[in-house]
């Protein structure tokens, strides 16, 4: 038996410190298994739990994903039926978009025979010995037709102008040249309304195509004209660093700064009173700004109710010795009596007035003319009298489907000499002056300039 007093000796001190620390991981492992134990219950418990809920929210979310492939179902039904109507909609309107190029084309030859007609007549008179005021007059009216012509090509070709298919032809020259043309058209017409139409001088030289910007410049005057009542009309320019603005001022009836946006719109009048531009069908500021797209150009306009209203075109500056005359000098039309010293000339056309213009226009020049709505009857002329034209000139709509390259093939056909030709067309087609081209016929357009058609024909022959 141990003495209970004895000391314990340092190696038994150390074997109890670690049997003491072997005892307290054994104890602390059998802790951490009961709480593990526990835990494993607890989780399991909480599992079941989550489960439950997570199969309800499984259920809610299959229902609502089912309502919604049905409703996805509906709409994609409810848009192929759009899309089916669509593309019927879509050939609607590619077939009524051929129409109306097919509407265009008829219309443009149509409405240009009668100013062709009358271009021609005007350019006989201009041959005649009237007297120097009447020689003005004629040319005048002469300058009128070219404007009409104008309006006329930017009406008809308006499908063109959304589409790109008028390009604008640039050139440097003197503004003055242009208002010179277009300003005494409507001096008259102001004095008729009791109003002053003023210019004021310029020296300016622009970048611009000349004929659509008349267009422009026309619409404005024209506008100024019929909204103003009392007063007058000013157009004129200013400079501004390396840009020209040409202004159009008026002290006319002026428009709602609400309504200043919507000018521009087709179809659309903003003034109230019917009594002032009753005529006006809302088209003319929507193609300025078309053209002004065209012509890279800013359109300003600045009005006040019941005081006037001012419109303006900015364009860049041109160059001084790169100015050119953009317009055919008509005054040469005069010098032209006799000049083609009796060549004879077949001219073939379906409309009356026009071969009537055509010939007395010829004749004033010393030409003997042979004319006929086909080229069946002007070749019986021809060798009814034993006669071999020198020239053929034909119109490209002729009757039903005939074109003038048929007539002139047909005519060419009994003689045995090439007979230089000269097709004339309202048409700006640019495929038909391919074919043209193609078939080494030169062209002119309606309405004819005298000059011009001298000119060919006296190259030709």
């Amino acid at each position: 038996m141990s003495d209970p007093k004895r000391r314990l000796s340092d190696d038994e001190i150390k074997r109890l410190i670690m049997e003491n620390a072997r005892l307290n991981k054994t104890v602390q492992v059998l802790m951490d298994r009961v709480e593990k134990e526990m835990d494993q219950q607890q989780d399991s418990f909480t599992i079941f739990q989550t489960a439950i809920k997570l199969e309800e929210t499984v259920n809610q979310r299959t229902n609502e994903l089912s309502d919604l492939n049905r409703r996805l179902m509906k709409e994609l039904n409810e848009r192929e039926e759009i899309e089916k109507k669509l593309q019927i909609a879509k050939r609607q309107a590619e077939e009524a978009n051929k129409s109306k190029t097919k509407f265009l084309a008829t219309a443009s030859h149509d409405l240009r025979q009668p100013l062709n007609a009358a271009r021609l007549f005007t350019g006989s008179l201009a041959d005649s010995d009237i007297g120097a005021e009447n020689a003005r007059y004629v040319a005048r009216i002469g300058s009128s037709l070219d404007a009409l012509d104008d309006l006329l090509s930017i009406l008809l070709n308006i499908s063109q102008l959304d589409s790109g298919g008028i390009i604008p032809t640039f050139c440097h020259f003197r503004l003055q040249d242009l208002l010179d043309r277009i300003v005494p058209d409507y001096v008259q017409t102001g004095e008729d309304k009791g109003l002053r139409v003023r210019m004021v001088p310029t020296s300016s030289i622009v970048y611009s195509d000349p004929r659509l910007l008349e267009t422009i410049l026309r619409n404005f005057l024209s506008n100024a004209i019929r909204y103003t009542k009392t007063g007058g009309i000013l157009i004129g320019c200013r400079t501004r660093g390396n840009r020209i603005s040409i202004q159009v001022n008026d002290s006319g009836i002026g428009i709602k700064e609400s309504q200043l946006e919507g000018i521009f719109e087709e179809f659309i009048q903003v003034h109230e009173d019917n009594a002032i531009g009753g005529r006006g069908i809302g088209l003319g500021l929507s193609i300025v700004q078309r053209i002004s797209a065209l012509l890279e150009a800013r359109i300003q306009v600045s009005s006040t109710l019941a005081k006037g209203s001012m419109f303006s075109i900015i364009l860049p500056k041109g160059e001084v010795d790169q100015a050119t005359w953009p317009y055919v000098d008509r005054s040469s039309d005069a010098t032209l009596y006799d000049s083609l010293d009796g060549h004879i000339i077949a001219v073939i056309d379906n409309d009356e007035d026009v071969l009537d213009g055509m010939a007395a226009l010829l004749g004033k020049w010393g030409g003997e003319i042979i004319t006929g709505p086909s080229a069946d009857i002007a070749l019986a002329q021809l060798i009814e009298q034993d006669k071999t034209p020198d020239i053929i000139i034909a119109d490209y709509h002729l009757n039903g489907e005939d074109t003038g390259i048929e007539a002139i093939a047909e005519i060419r056909a009994e003689f045995p000499a090439s007979i230089p030709a000269i097709i004339i067309t309202s048409d700006r087609d640019a495929d038909l002056e391919d074919i043209l081209k193609a078939e080494k016929l030169p062209l002119i357009h309606k309405p004819v300039v005298a000059a011009a058609l001298h000119a060919l024909i006296r190259h030709l022959i």
